[in-house]
């Protein structure tokens, strides 16, 4: 087959998506060895951007990156002898008359540069911020979440008007969906109206460099954030209002509270992650709820720093209200580390009975699951004894053999119609 693949997404991709997009890319590049394989990448999407991704990644000998450029505009207001005066009234006046043929223009000339690249592709894989489905071939598409359709108050109105317009190619254009999890794909049918025979669910996994550490290799990396092994309380996400930040500040106040009737200290709460949108009253939470000296915020924590910031923590907490699959779980699993999740959406098929559930709307459910990991060693070794061996049934193998099978399904299908 000859299969075309949006690179583009690696310019702006964050968090999951990010590291999906990268792993299950290199997987299908060493398994699908026998097809050809186009790279696109679409420049006037992400001008300046640089690419978050080893340039190694793209070296494999059956792929070659294609780089569409569009067509670059001047303007005539921005030439020497037009910058003030009449004579840049004028040519401002001349640039915006040109701005619909110009469109115009722009248009066609990546119509036709994705035709030069694509028009004999059998499948392309989609990305959240690019959609084409090529002349004679299948497009596939990968759904991470519909949070934009099931809680756009969650959202701002950019971010929702990018994933609108992914919603209805999905639902209307899209081959094949490739859905992160059975929570995922029942929101794909209910909320997209795609039948379950275009859907196919296909599990991340966690990288091999989340695995259990020995104290004495973590402490470099995570001294410059103030910890210790086995001293503190991570969660990790995007500063975002699905992810539940102001509720486990909140049981991290009653955490606090239930170990020190019992002579004990509980440990640091540590949050790792960029900020996404409507973070102010997360950041505000510590304040109001009395632990601001407790709470620690990490940042955006380098991909080569954050397997040694999982492993390193005494405990992993993600009351996530909402997660298409919730990586963060299986790679503290993965880690060995003690670890809470809520007990909705996707995270069950995740954790399954390697980790403690909690009730993501009640703070008293978070901090008591917390409780029973920081105040129970015995909970706490069974936890790091399940948790490697669970991530285990997950690999990024297995996830780009069963896409390669959707290609493969999506390519037919398109021939057959």
């Amino acid at each position: 087959m000859h299969i075309g693949f949006d690179i583009s997404v690696l310019r702006i991709a964050q968090a999951g998506v990010l590291e999906y997009t990268r792993a299950i890319l290199a997987e299908l590049l060493r398994a699908g060895a026998q097809h050809r394989w186009t790279l696109l990448d679409m420049l006037p999407l992400n001008p300046g951007r640089p690419m978050q991704a080893d340039p190694g990644l793209f070296d494999a000998p059956h792929a070659r990156v294609v780089r569409v450029a569009g067509l670059q505009r001047g303007y005539l207001s921005m030439l020497p002898f037009a910058r003030a005066g009449r004579a840049h009234a004028l040519a401002e006046r001349a640039d915006h008359a040109l701005d619909a043929p110009w469109s115009l223009a722009a248009t066609g000339a990546v119509g036709l540069q994705l035709r030069a690249a694509l028009g004999r592709a059998d499948v392309f894989h989609c990305s959240d911020q690019f959609q084409y489905r090529p002349p004679r071939g299948a497009a596939v598409l990968t759904i991470h979440d519909l949070t934009t359709l099931s809680h756009p108050e969650w959202h701002v109105s950019d971010n929702t008007a990018l994933h609108s317009a992914k919603d209805q190619f999905a639902a209307t254009r899209a081959t094949h969906l490739i859905a992160v999890s059975h929570a995922t794909r029942r929101d794909i049918e209910r909320y997209l109206h795609v039948p379950a025979e275009r859907i196919s669910v296909v599990y991340e996994a966690a990288g091999p460099q989340f695995a259990p550490r020995a104290p004495a290799e973590v402490q470099p990396a995570i001294e410059r954030y103030g910890l210790h092994p086995n001293g503190y309380i991570l969660t990790l996400g995007t500063i975002e209002p699905r992810k539940n930040h102001v509720r486990l500040i909140e049981a991290y106040a009653r955490l606090r509270a239930t170990l020190a009737a019992q002579g004990l200290e509980a440990p640091p709460l540590a949050i790792a992650g960029g900020y996404g949108w409507k973070f102010e009253q997360i950041l505000a939470a510590p304040e109001r709820a009395g632990v601001a000296g407790y709470v620690l915020w990490l940042g955006r924590v380098p991909a080569a720093e954050l397997p040694l910031l999982v492993a390193g923590a005494a405990a992993f907490v993600y009351p996530s209200l909402y997660e298409g699959f919730g990586l963060p779980v299986l790679e503290a699993l993965a880690s060995g580390v003690p670890t809470v999740a809520a007990n909705i959406s996707s995270l069950p098929e995740v954790l399954g009975d390697a980790g403690l559930y909690c009730d993501p709307l009640d703070s008293a459910s978070i901090a008591e699951a917390l409780a029973q990991i920081l105040a129970d060693e015995a909970t706490a070794a069974r936890l790091r004894q399940a948790g490697p061996a669970r991530a285990a049934q997950f690999s990024w193998a297995r996830a780009a053999r069963e896409t390669l099978q959707v290609y493969q399904h999506a390519a037919e299908t398109v021939r057959r119609a």
